[in-house]
């Protein structure tokens, strides 16, 4: 059916608030900092704060795509990595990801949780299943 060109509602394919929550939740998911964060803290799978560094510590070898070992423990190059996404996660991210809802940043003591909108977010960010003809 076609719409009526009379009617600018019936050009309208959504509510205006679902296309900004969209957007909310597109702008949140599209930083590969912020998706980090909310699949350790969902990884963990616990209520317990998770502190600044541990999530720096993850965020930083999963950028750099390595495995823990003594020798990326004490590297330069990486501690200096660590130290530039400590301060993003920071400065950036954490705050960004607690103004949505989605974590609780103490920035008193600098630790993380994960809320159940945070949770519900990153559910949304899967891919939907392939179906199976």
């Amino acid at each position: 059916m076609l719409p009526v060109i009379s009617d600018p509602q019936s050009l309208t394919t959504g509510s205006a608030d679902a296309t900004a929550e969209t957007d909310a939740t597109l702008d949140l998911l599209a930083d590969r900092y912020r998706r980090a964060i909310l699949q350790y803290l969902d990884e963990r799978d616990s209520q317990q704060p998770v502190s600044l560094e541990d999530l720096a510590d993850h965020v930083t070898l999963e950028e750099d795509d390595r495995e823990r070992s003594p020798l990326t423990e004490c590297s330069d190059a990486l501690l200096g990595t660590r130290r530039r996404v400590r301060i993003s996660l920071r400065h950036v991210h954490l705050p960004k990801l607690a103004a949505a809802g989605v974590v609780d940043f103490d920035a008193e003591t600098n630790t993380v949780t994960l809320c159940d909108d945070g949770r519900t977010l990153l559910a949304r960010s899967d891919p939907a299943p392939e179906s199976v003809a």
